[in-house]
């Protein structure tokens, strides 16, 4: 049986807080990308006194097949989201996702 696997997309520090991605490919094949935002940069984007934002897309596992494909990078698809979306990359995955037509559920909380 396949174990889980997970990656970091990315992991950043600086005056405006925290940034934080991963995406972990289940045994089941589902997989699930969750981010965490901390600090100023929170506050600048959605208001005062918000300091928090947390996000999770979940993308099932018979959507992986078609997520592979349009990565077109081979079929390690966690290989395939490190090589173009780490980073400051890391903003154009949903959009990617949209434009592809690739489904997935979206979980979010902002909060101070």
């Amino acid at each position: 049986m396949t174990q889980h696997r997970t990656v970091i997309l990315r992991d950043d520090r600086d005056k405006l807080g925290t940034r934080q991605l991963d995406a972990t490919l289940s045994a089941d094949g589902t997989l699930t990308i969750e981010g965490q935002d901390f600090g100023d940069g929170v506050e600048q984007i959605f208001g005062s006194g918000l300091s928090q934002y947390e996000w999770v897309l979940t993308i099932q596992s018979k959507d992986i097949p078609k997520l592979a494909s349009v990565l077109d990078e081979g079929n390690d698809v966690l290989a395939a989201l490190v090589s173009r979306f780490s980073n400051d990359e890391a903003v154009a995955l949903q959009p990617f996702l949209d434009k592809h037509d690739i489904q997935y559920e979206f979980w979010n909380w902002i909060g101070g």
